[in-house]
């Protein structure tokens, strides 16, 4: 069928088409056609037919792929759904546009502070370089994104995550949205067991394995990578029964579910306390403190979150209000009732401890130098906060290091080890930045690596990004000038950021440091190794050796990212040995 356009066109006397031969036109015209066609694709999935578009590269290289935004995966979870499950989307009849992302779930924006995001904001983006055609499917690696903030702040588009580096390398990329904040991680009985984002990310993994191949992705080849609050999700759902099967291999970045900050306390009191901060004046009954907070509007929910935290959360360095938990309602004769199926019903240290992880998935995890430069962050909301560490340094101990009696002993050793003679001012701030990243971050992510090694069937490789350049994400959003590499800084090197217009030398350090960790992070989700022998690549000169079961406590092996890369032994050395020796001394075990 003609378009108005095309009628407009050739009906001009003077225009080119009418001077042009019929035969000539018939081959302009096909050539219009077959842009049209590529330029609105329309995929089938189980529920109903999508139109998604094609796009050239933003990055620089030729041509361009497909993409599919706002593709819903589940039913908005409101009303009733507030706080439990969310249920799968449901059939539609038509063709649904995905040409725009959808909704972010409820949130403060990080830098803003501003109310941002709808609660029907169940959605995904498929960004492909080869749709199937006819019998033909390319069949294509998956890699599923869960992105990070903190499990209170973020969204899956492309704002932050732009897909053009890794679809270029021949890898179908989604990213996904999932609840935050009490919308996500509320828990308070029966009716709201938590963990309610992590289960909108094992749903969306379900319509990953569902789905995927219409968009030619292979279904039995699922890498799922996320960075931070979405580092430790990976882990979690490594951990959990309900998504085996679901991918094949994992990627987790600055973050483990063995870190501080990762999950909190089964409890209702920090919805209780909720309810009373946004006005509730009634019974401490459950039921009625969560039919309350089900007909409040999601912006007062994310406003009064952190309200909810005690003197003892700040105290702990921790300041995030809802995380995830351990499921399990307790009833009056003390047994554990599940009113759905629960993601996770043991601590994550006690399911490693205990073998209870899926092992045959291989594993690549790792961090940034200077993760805790996050804190200045901190330190410009409190300019006091130095000085509240100053006079309750005992703050610094983790919760974790059994200290019971001796807990001035450990402070002083922590301090010693950390400071000599200075005191926590500006002018130890790198000893803090270096204290805090050792305690928030690389402790548990070590221990993560030895488990995941010593006790898994599948190759596990761990990773430092020490390149300080122009594409670090975290650093330039908070305006940070001293050096280092940040939380967050390596995600300019796997995504295109779409407020980042920087126009870099093609011989830049820059784009060789982004070139060789997405072709890593890509040949992983192809063949299980970063670095696969049998592919000749001149982008990548070392061999990233997986980490020997056998010397997992004293010789850990990693690849040191920067301007070169290199396999190392055993990352921050000094500092791990002290923590090491202090988790061996106190709680009579290093792992």
């Amino acid at each position: 069928m003609e378009t108005t356009a095309w009628k407009t066109l050739t009906s001009h006397p003077n225009s080119l088409v009418q001077l042009l031969p019929s035969r000539a036109m018939r081959v302009v015209q096909e050539v219009v056609r077959s842009f049209r066609k590529d330029a609105n694709v329309i995929v089938r999935t189980i529920a109903g037919r999508i139109r998604g578009r094609y796009q050239k590269y933003r990055s620089g290289e030729r041509g361009g792929y497909y993409s599919f935004k706002g593709i819903r995966y589940g039913a908005a979870p409101i009303g009733d759904r507030r706080f439990r499950a969310a249920e799968p989307e449901r059939s539609w009849l038509g063709i649904r546009d995905a040409s725009r992302e959808g909704h972010s779930c409820p949130h403060k924006n990080m830098i803003l502070d501003t109310f941002k995001g709808n609660e029907d904001c169940l959605f995904l983006n498929v960004f492909t370089s080869k749709v199937p055609k006819g019998d033909y499917n390319p069949q294509m690696p998956v890699m599923v994104w869960l992105h990070g903030g903190g499990y209170s702040f973020g969204s899956g588009n492309t704002f932050l995550y732009g897909p053009d580096y890794l679809v270029a390398e021949n890898v179908v990329l989604v990213t996904l949205n999932y609840r935050l904040g009490p919308l996500g991680f509320l828990t308070a009985g029966p009716n709201a067991p938590g963990n309610q984002g992590l289960k909108d990310q094992l749903l969306a993994l379900k319509w990953v394995r569902d789905n995927i191949a219409a968009f030619g992705g292979d279904p039995n080849q699922v890498t799922v990578f996320g960075e931070s609050a979405g580092a430790s999700s990976v882990q979690l759902l490594m951990l959990s029964p309900l998504s085996k099967g679901l991918f094949h291999r994992a990627i987790s970045e600055s973050g483990s579910a063995l870190n501080p900050w990762a999950l909190g306390e089964s409890s209702a009191l920090r919805a209780s306390r909720l309810a009373a901060n946004l006005g509730y004046i009634g019974t401490n009954n459950t039921d009625d403190i969560l039919r309350y907070l089900k007909k409040l509007p999601a912006m007062k929910l994310i406003e009064g979150a952190p309200n909810t935290l005690t003197e003892e959360d700040y105290r702990n360095n921790i300041g995030l209000p809802f995380v995830p938990v351990v499921e399990g309602y307790w009833n009056d004769a003390n047994r554990t009732i599940y009113t759905e199926s629960p993601l996770i019903t043991e601590n994550p240290i006690e399911l490693y401890r205990n073998q209870k992880f899926q092992k045959n998935i291989p594993y690549l995890t790792g961090y940034n130098t200077h993760e805790a430069m996050l804190f200045i962050r901190r330190l410009r909301k409190n300019p006091k906060l130095l000085e509240i560490i100053e006079n309750d340094f005992a703050r610094m101990i983790p919760k974790d290091l059994n200290v019971t009696g001796d807990r001035n002993r450990v402070t002083r050793e922590i301090r010693q080890f950390y400071l000599g003679t200075k005191t926590v001012s500006v002018d130890s701030v790198n000893e803090m930045i270096a204290l805090l990243t050792d305690v928030m971050f690389l402790r548990g992510i070590r221990r993560s690596v030895r488990y995941h090694a010593r006790y898994g069937n599948a190759p596990v490789y761990m990773y430092r990004f020490a390149f300080d350049g122009a594409l670090g994400l975290y650093k330039r959003m908070l305006g940070l000038q001293r050096p280092g590499v940040c939380h967050g800084d390596e995600m300019g090197y796997l995504f295109k950021f779409g407020f980042f217009n920087l126009n870099l030398d093609p011989n830049s350090l820059e784009i060789l440091v982004k070139n060789r960790m997405v072709r890593m992070w890509t040949n992983f989700a192809k063949y299980g190794n970063p670095t696969p022998a049998h592919r000749v690549d001149n982008l990548i000169n070392t061999i990233w050796l997986p980490i020997s079961p056998d010397s997992v406590m004293d010789n850990l092996s990693f690849m040191d990212i920067s301007a070169t890369l290199d396999v190392r032994k055993n990352p921050e050395f000094e500092r791990q040995q002290f923590w090491d020796y202090m988790y061996e001394h106190y709680n009579g075990d290093a792992m």
